[in-house]
């Protein structure tokens, strides 16, 4: 993806969209720590995960659902409902 296009994959799920001043800083400091790698065609930019970049969202997908799971099934139970 290029940054517009993350910008709106962002904005889809989050419910707003990243200002370039946020975006690409943050695009920056992955490529610099080698999770994606950025390609020029012509003057775009398009981003793709290192072979390093998904094994940490792999790692982080895994840390997530160990933390966040009970949560999730709790509210699906019905606990999280408001009285």
């Amino acid at each position: 993806m290029n940054g517009q296009e993350l910008a709106r994959e962002l904005e889809q799920r989050r419910g707003s969209k990243p200002t370039p001043g946020t975006l690409y800083p943050a695009l920056k400091e992955l490529e610099r720590k080698k999770l994606i790698k950025g390609t020029r065609l012509g003057r775009e930019r398009t981003f793709l995960l290192t072979e390093t970049g998904h094994a940490g969202l792999i790692q982080a997908c895994q840390y997530f659902h160990r933390v966040f799971s009970e949560i999730f099934e709790d509210c699906q139970r019905g606990f999280c409902q408001t009285p």
